[in-house]
């Protein structure tokens, strides 16, 4: 749950900067409505518990809808959606939620009913959340990367710069706290 969050509080943070880019053509007011974050958890049996109350918490995941089959089928996959306006306060050794100060955030959750590994988690976000969604542009990030709050408006620009580009990425720096810098030099550098 806790790298959980802290990426959705970083994605969060970066769709609240998009909202105030008030002299953009394309960003600004209800920014919001042009970006879904969709979050693929790798099977049902496997998630994590304080992650799902996470996503419980955003509005977006319901205990006890999944079922394994439904007609004597086996069902693929769980998809919940929702348009949460609950934002991620802080992120420690627990989450805080709050409801202050918030850009709404569309979110969608597709929960495998098997563990298939990340790569068919990938399929999943291209081949089947990317061809209903249709998008123009799909960041992957795992759990536990951050964004800065200005990142994806500058992914974003790159493509939009120059149609050409097909794909992109950023720097990411590893979130150590000053006490493991000093017992681990060679992370930091």
């Amino acid at each position: 749950d806790i790298l959980l969050a802290r990426t959705l509080k970083g994605i969060f943070k970066n769709i609240k900067h998009l909202e105030s880019r008030t002299r953009s053509p394309v960003w600004g007011k209800d920014s919001w409505k042009k970006i879904v974050v969709c979050v693929v958890s790798d099977g049902r049996s496997k998630i994590n518990e304080r992650a799902q109350a996470l996503l419980a918490g955003l509005g977006v995941y319901q205990e006890g809808l999944a079922k394994s089959r439904v007609d004597d089928k086996k069902v693929q996959a769980h998809i919940y959606e929702y348009t949460t306006r609950v934002g991620i306060l802080s992120v420690d050794d627990t989450v805080k939620l709050t409801t202050e100060k918030i850009v709404p955030v569309q979110l969608l959750f597709c929960l495998k009913e098997t563990n298939a590994k990340k790569i068919n988690s990938h399929r999943w976000c291209f081949q089947a959340l990317g061809q209903v969604l249709d998008p123009r542009i799909v960041v992957l990030l795992d759990a536990g990367t951050q964004p800065s709050g200005k990142s994806l408006y500058h992914l974003w620009k790159e493509f939009e710069k120059d149609p050409r580009v097909a794909g992109a990425c950023g720097e990411i720096k590893a979130s150590l706290q000053k006490r493991q810098i000093i017992t681990n030099p060679i992370v930091y550098g």
